[in-house]
């Protein structure tokens, strides 16, 4: 995670809780999640880069909760509006699995 648009709000050994914020034209590096769930509290619209290669729209609306089943890489960059998420990564969730 790049630390100028990820700030670690919290972490223990369950979950980390990053708070993700970026204006337009802002791109990441290719990097890791486990799963999340992600609250989305601006607008945008992002390009997410796949690890894989392959690309994906993503539209950011206000108030959008999303879990994210599975740990994933990817890139991404904003393309209008801002990047203004929480983050509540869940280290735990695939440990029974």
């Amino acid at each position: 995670m790049d630390p100028d648009a990820h700030q670690i709000l919290f972490e223990n050994e369950h979950v980390r809780v990053v708070h993700a914020r970026a204006s337009h034209g802002w791109e990441s590096a290719m990097h890791s999640h486990p799963p999340m769930l992600v609250v989305n509290l601006g607008s945008g619209r992002q390009k997410v880069t796949w690890a894989d290669g392959t690309t994906q729209i993503v539209d950011l609306n206000p108030g959008a909760v999303v879990w994210q089943e599975d740990a994933f890489d990817h890139a991404w960059e904003l393309l209008a509006g801002e990047v203004n998420v929480v983050l509540v990564e869940v280290k735990s969730a695939n440990a029974g699995a």
